[in-house]
């Protein structure tokens, strides 16, 4: 059983040298059997217990970074030499050893259409059917295999997923969670920054950017206009008294855009797949209502500030004399 952290601290007789080495020792151990975790817990007690020992606490921290590079995958890395080549040491070892390695049978899905998805999927081996549905029909609209991402779209935006994602043969990857990222601001910081980015150059943004267009302009949206205010329903479609304000940008039979404000990127994440019943006010109608409609976030956009856009798709389809009653006139 391996010593805790706290039963390397020395007594009152021994010295601050003796315990840094102590503690050396102790550290280069751990990242040498690879519990990183370990390794960065003591090194942490180092700094605080022997803040003096600077050879100690520089040469430790050497240690973890180079004992986290031989143990990272080769064959990951010849993969994917195209992402890892514009990153540091430093940041190789942060982002590999943020993700998990996965082994998926074939006709597994990945990816559920209108679902949520906090996973980044870096393909090793193996192939992943996208498949698409229209007009009641499921068509394969592309597929991935070796370097390949899945899963780009919904981990740099706030939106739901747009197709389904199934492994056609065994795949072979890693997927990165989005909740680990939020280490990397003191760990590797624009690490996420240069991720977004190899996502936009390497990814299939653009094409499920259009692929969505194409979708609303077969269902067009008008410019619209007037208050919009939305209670949130819980899990047993009861509405709570949690609410948001908005004022309405755009609207189609099947959807509508609402313009809010929110505090934090992290809070407009947490209104994905959100159910809400929504009234909505024509201009200068003042408490009369023009209509009320049930809907479900499917994405949200920020703009400047703390304003954002939430996209809802309704759940029954509008008649065209409510669309009337807040579509823009002229």
């Amino acid at each position: 059983m391996s010593e805790s952290p706290s039963s390397l601290n020395s007594s009152e007789n021994d010295n601050p040298e003796q315990r840094a080495k102590e503690l050396y020792k102790a550290i280069s151990a751990a990242a040498v059997a690879g519990d990183f975790s370990r390794a960065d817990l003591l090194r942490s007690e180092l700094i605080e217990s022997c803040p003096t020992a600077l050879k100690e606490i520089i040469g430790s921290a050497e240690v973890i970074e180079n004992e986290k590079a031989a143990g990272i995958d080769n064959q990951h890395l010849a993969v994917w030499d195209h992402l890892y080549k514009d990153l540091s040491q430093e940041e190789k070892n942060c982002l590999f050893y943020s993700m998990r390695r996965a082994k998926v049978p074939p006709k597994k899905v990945l990816l559920s259409a209108g679902s949520y998805n906090a996973r980044l999927f870096f393909i090793d081996r193996g192939k992943v059917v996208i498949i698409s549905s229209g007009d009641g029909k499921k068509s394969v609209v592309a597929q991935l295999g070796r370097g390949q991402l899945l899963g780009e779209y919904t981990f740099t935006s706030i939106s739901l997923c747009s197709a389904m994602a199934v492994t056609h043969t065994e795949v072979t990857l890693y997927y990165l969670e989005y909740s680990a990222i939020k280490t990397w601001e003191d760990q590797a910081p624009g690490l996420y920054e240069k991720l977004e980015s190899f996502c936009l150059k390497y990814g299939h943004i653009k094409d499920i950017s259009q692929r969505k267009k194409l979708s609303l302009e077969s269902k067009p949206r008008s410019p619209a206009s007037g208050r919009v205010v939305g209670y949130f329903l819980n899990k047993e479609g009861r509405k709570t008294e949690d609410f948001l304000r908005g004022e309405l940008q755009d609207i189609s039979r099947d959807g509508c855009c609402v313009g809010i404000k929110l505090s934090n990127k992290a809070m407009a994440k947490a209104l994905l797949t959100r159910q809400l019943i929504m009234t909505f006010f024509a201009p200068g109608s003042g408490e009369q209502a023009a209509f009320q409609a049930a809907g479900k976030i499917v994405k949200v956009s920020f703009h400047i500030h703390n304003d954002y856009s939430i996209h809802l798709k309704f759940a029954e389809s509008l008649a065209a004399d409510q669309l009337n009653r807040v579509v823009s006139k002229g």
